[in-house]
């Protein structure tokens, strides 16, 4: 078919089909996953709950980034405290020993008492629970694994928990977002974590609009 033979139809279908809205990979489904919070953060500045939102927020990082175990805390209004309002995909007794935890700022960047390896650009953590309190192993599922040893230089193992601090531009920090145990227990690939430090960015400054401008 030479171009004198593509009729105005032929165009339409073939641009249709190209930008289809249906994701083509998951790189394209995160995206429409992040576009889509974005869509729900409209309406819940108007009154949605905060609640519904980091559920939206947590069902990306599952569905979509394939972490099993998320939680997410924000500081207090009130006090300065931070502490955990979302916990997913833990069990009963590391979620409730997680919803009795509480930090100050202090601790939040406290690098002797929490040592981590840091990274990205948006400051993101992979801590272990091996150096830390005795008290912090009773909120990960299986505490007796914490001493297991690493299997290879790529995978995880129960100790093992990433951290991305909620900041906005100007720096303030107004919470934290922890993830662990990617599928297969591996060491995530680079544009996974890529994907959560946008996401981080994202939902802080989404937060901070709500819950902290005022």
């Amino acid at each position: 078919m030479g171009e004198k033979d593509i009729t105005p139809a032929d165009f339409r279908r073939h641009i249709v089909t190209r930008y289809s809205r249906l994701s083509e990979n998951e790189d394209e489904k995160i995206m429409d996953s992040i576009m889509d919070l974005m869509i729900l953060s409209n309406p819940w500045r108007r009154g949605k709950s905060l609640d519904s939102f980091l559920e939206k927020v947590a069902s990306i990082m599952q569905r979509e980034l394939f972490f099993r175990e998320i939680s997410i805390g924000l500081r207090d209004r009130f006090d300065g405290m931070y502490r955990y309002k979302l916990i997913k995909g833990h069990s009963k007794d590391a979620t409730d020993s997680t919803k009795r935890m509480e930090y100050t700022y202090d601790d939040m960047i406290d690098a002797a008492k929490y040592p981590a390896i840091k990274f990205g650009k948006n400051i993101m953590e992979l801590s272990s629970a091996v150096n830390e309190d005795k008290e912090e192993w009773a909120t990960f599922t299986s505490p007796s694994l914490i001493n297991a040893p690493r299997k290879s230089i790529d995978t995880l193992i129960e100790a093992d928990y990433f951290h991305a601090y909620l900041r906005i531009g100007t720096g303030e920090l107004i919470g934290f977002m922890e993830f662990s145990k990617w599928k297969r227990g591996a060491l995530p690939p680079r544009r996974i974590i890529k994907w959560v430090e946008l996401l981080s960015t994202i939902i802080a400054e989404i937060i901070w609009e709500k819950e902290y401008s005022h």
